[in-house]
């Protein structure tokens, strides 16, 4: 039985419609929150229709594959090969992972509506139902004046606290020791979206968590083995915990040092060096910007709008030091931060 729902984000409304109460609740349960849901109104920006049939032969897809210009992105991504294109309509095969059976997808721009067909039974491709619904909302989003930022993000009574550092930086281990240990609702492992207003969207990804965070600290090796998590499942281990929409509050940079010392740290008036590395993160824009107009939407820029001023300028900001970042799953943080977090009422 078709099962149906209206998103709302950012100003935009998109309408999801599925094939089964079990295709609907996938997407739901990846998209929201951030978004809201609603009944039908009139105003539909975009309709996405999502529905499972037996995958193309294995030799009909290799063909499409071989002889075909191919978009792939990065790292064992989605793979996207155009079968046919003009008069306002697309058509495009594509596997969501290497070993992944082949979707169809057809955009149709008169129509406002993309029709995804995935292959029955094939886990994997289920997740281009959610990636066009966060393509939708991505691509307007940043062309309208949001920005992505390489952060995680959490929500401590209703205002976000980011968190910025590199790549295995501390980021993700940080926001789920406040979830857990704050009692903070969870926002975003890796990415956020922030508004011209300063309103922080956690965007749907993968969780990357040390396994001694999830497993306890007995018989692991402390910041070396990670358990990865898709985010139904860490919605799950949080207990469902986890924040709509807030304005920003507070931003943690981690600093790494070798002098192996407690944590300390020191407030900072700006952070404009690591909002640059934080905004500097191409690829991700490429994979949620719609560069095929799949879903109708506008097409990356390049590096973006140049920022002409600082987007976490006076907003309480602080610089964590610590010494082992192997030791940040146990490490005393909260009281190093409590002038930090406590105006926002943090325990």
């Amino acid at each position: 039985m078709e099962s149906d729902v209206d998103l709302l984000l950012g100003g935009f409304r998109l309408r999801l419609v599925a094939e089964s109460r079990k295709l609907l609740e996938h997407v739901t349960s990846v998209m929201v929150p951030p978004c809201e849901t609603t009944a039908h109104l009139p105003g539909a920006d975009w309709t996405v229709m999502a529905e499972e049939a037996d995958p193309p032969t294995p030799d009909d897809a290799d063909a499409v594959f071989s002889d075909r210009p191919v978009l792939a992105f990065p790292y064992g991504g989605p793979r996207i090969a155009v079968v046919t294109a003009g008069d306002g309509c697309l058509r495009v095969m594509g596997a969501y992972r290497p070993d992944a059976a082949t979707a169809v997808i057809e955009a149709d721009t008169a129509g406002r509506t993309t029709r995804v067909v995935l292959p029955a039974g094939d886990e994997a491709s289920v997740r281009w139902a959610d990636w066009l619904v966060r393509v939708f909302f991505a691509s307007r989003m940043l062309a309208s004046g949001w920005r992505m930022l390489h952060a995680s993000a959490v929500a401590v009574n209703g205002s976000a606290v980011l968190f910025l550092a590199g790549q295995g930086g501390g980021k993700s281990t940080l926001a789920h020791r406040a979830c857990t240990e704050l009692g903070a609702a969870f926002l975003a492992d890796d990415l956020v979206l922030l508004g011209p207003d300063r309103t922080v969207v956690g965007w749907p990804t993968r969780v990357s968590l040390p396994e001694e965070l999830v497993t306890g600290p007995a018989g692991t090796a402390p910041g070396r083995r990670r358990i990865v998590f898709s985010p139904a499942d860490h919605r799950a281990l949080l207990n469902g915990e986890r924040s709509s929409p807030v304005p920003l509050g507070a931003v943690v940079t981690v600093v790494p040092t070798a002098d192996g010392k407690a944590p300390t740290v020191e407030r900072v008036d700006s952070l404009r060096a690591e909002e640059s590395a934080a905004l500097d993160i191409p690829a991700q824009r490429l994979h949620t910007g719609d560069l095929l107009g799949l879903t109708g939407g506008p097409r990356p820029a390049g590096r973006g709008v140049s920022v002409t001023r600082e987007l976490l300028g006076g907003v309480p900001a602080a610089r964590l030091r610590i010494g082992d970042l192997r030791t940040l799953p146990h490490a005393p943080v909260w009281e190093a931060l409590s002038d930090l977090l406590s105006p926002l009422g943090a325990p």
